[in-house]
C-alpha cells in the first residue's frame, strides 16, 4: 500500500532525516520519499504498518499533518 501524507514545518533536510528516523521504525514500512518543495512524504508500507502509526510517528518527530 502506498499513501501520501502532506506535512507542516519541513523546512530544510534536516527535517526530512528527523522524519525518516521516526517513519522508519514503523514494522512495515518499506520505503519513503519525502519532498520539501510539495511538503509530503509518499510511504509504502504493508502490514503490520497502519496509516494511523505512520501519522502518529510523523507527530512524535515534531510536525504536523495537513
Amino acid at each position: 500500500m502506498t499513501e501520501t501524507i502532506e506535512i507542516l514545518g519541513m523546512s530544510c533536510n534536516h527535517c526530512i532525516e528527523k522524519i525518516k528516523r521516526f517513519v522508519g521504525k514503523v514494522e512495515g514500512v518499506e520505503d519513503m520519499q519525502i519532498s520539501l518543495e510539495s511538503k509530503t512524504l509518499k510511504v509504502s508500507f504493508n502490514s503490520p504498518a497502519t496509516l494511523e502509526q505512520i501519522k502518529e510517528a510523523v507527530l512524535d518527530s515534531g510536525f504536523e499533518i495537513k
